[in-house]
């Protein structure tokens, strides 16, 4: 009886880490992905406009293996989830768009397409922060 009550103790405790560390994974990738756009709208430069889309690429994706804190503990067949994960999609969707743009040169209409990566922040924040 004490061993299984220690060994659910435990198991409970990982669990509460891994959500904190999840969700903490999380905040940093979405600093990541505001710098990065901050950046990029700043910019000038198309070697500097790639780097700051690949590192939005990379958050956005590293952002799929975390809920924000409003969905913690959410069943992945949830549809709360799936819309979480759907805005991720878009996401990446929309800096691919943005990012054959900048391939093409064509920084200023890049930089115009990437407003609606900004939208779509807007809209998801409302919906899981």
């Amino acid at each position: 009886m004490k061993k299984g009550f220690c060994l659910a103790t435990l198991f409970a405790s990982v669990l509460m880490f891994n959500q904190g560390v999840s969700a903490h994974q999380l905040e940093t990738d979405m600093r990541v992905l505001a710098k990065s756009m901050t950046a990029f709208a700043q910019t000038q430069d198309l070697a500097e406009a790639k780097k700051q889309l690949m590192l939005m690429r990379k958050a956005a994706v590293a952002s799929k293996a975390s809920s924000p804190h409003k969905l913690e503990g959410v069943s992945k067949d949830e549809e709360q989830l799936k819309a979480y994960q759907h805005g991720l999609d878009l996401l990446l969707a929309q800096i691919d768009s943005v990012n054959a743009l900048v391939e093409k040169g064509q920084l200023e209409q890049a930089k115009v397409q990437a407003l609606e990566l900004v939208k779509l922040r807007n809209e998801y924040h409302q919906q899981f922060k």
